[in-house]
């Protein structure tokens, strides 16, 4: 159940977080005069702004399922880790795309192609970044490496199984008729859909014991603070 659970809310608040991040960004551009060397940033950190809510408020719903009681520190893990990872991603995404599909530079395959060598390891990156933000939040550098290659995977891997199941049914990006039918951005919605499905599932799963293991941290701290006190009364 905390599977499913946690599966279900990385889906329905990272991507309408990604999808806010980017209409903020949108709108920055679109709306500011001047330059690009002024608009790109502005339009970078409303993005970023928007994300990290969505980050944020996932980190938080994420603790409060797996009863980590750490929702500060995994509200603001999940912004940072999220809201970072997916600007970088996009930007990189743009200049690649830039420079392979519109400047043709660089090796020449078919649209659909390039999509998939760009579009999964970026799903990768942004799920394992995510995850192993969590594990830095829980103050646990070993289940944060383990987040971090175990969700790039499971969502490289299920944005690479969407990808491939809508191109055989016909669903091919670059194809004829693909920008009528909007096959980029639908692939690429239900791609990222599966990604953060799959990443959550791995979050969910990791997720045993973090409730005994934060209140075995928390009872070590106590313990602590109490034998310091008591060696020094008063706090001296």
């Amino acid at each position: 159940m905390r599977v499913a659970i946690c599966a279900l809310l990385t889906a329905v608040i990272l991507i309408p977080g990604a999808i806010l991040g980017t209409a903020a960004g949108g709108l920055v551009n679109e709306t500011l005069p001047g330059n690009d060397a002024i608009k790109l940033p502005l339009t970078a950190l409303s993005g970023l702004m928007g994300m990290f809510v969505g980050g944020a408020v996932w980190g938080w719903s994420i603790s409060r399922v797996t009863k980590a009681g750490a929702g500060r520190r995994m509200a603001l893990a999940g912004g940072i880790g999220f809201a970072l990872s997916t600007i970088v991603v996009v930007l990189t995404l743009g200049f690649l795309e830039d420079l392979v599909v519109q400047q043709h530079r660089g090796p020449q395959f078919p649209i659909h192609n390039v999509f998939t060598m760009l579009f999964v390891p970026a799903a990768a990156i942004i799920t394992g970044a995510s995850g192993a933000m969590l594990g830095f939040g829980m103050r646990d550098p070993a289940l944060a490496g383990r987040l971090a290659w175990l969700c790039a995977i499971s969502g490289g891997c299920a944005f690479l199984v969407v990808n491939l199941t809508l191109d055989g049914l016909g669903f091919r990006v670059g194809a004829p008729g693909a920008e009528a039918r909007a096959t980029m951005i639908t692939t690429a919605l239900l791609g990222n859909l599966a990604a953060a499905l799959a990443g959550g599932a791995i979050i969910g799963y990791s997720a045993r014991g973090w409730s005994r293991a934060f209140a075995g941290s928390g009872s070590q701290d106590s313990g602590h603070r109490h034998a310091r006190r008591f060696r020094h009364p008063g706090g001296r």
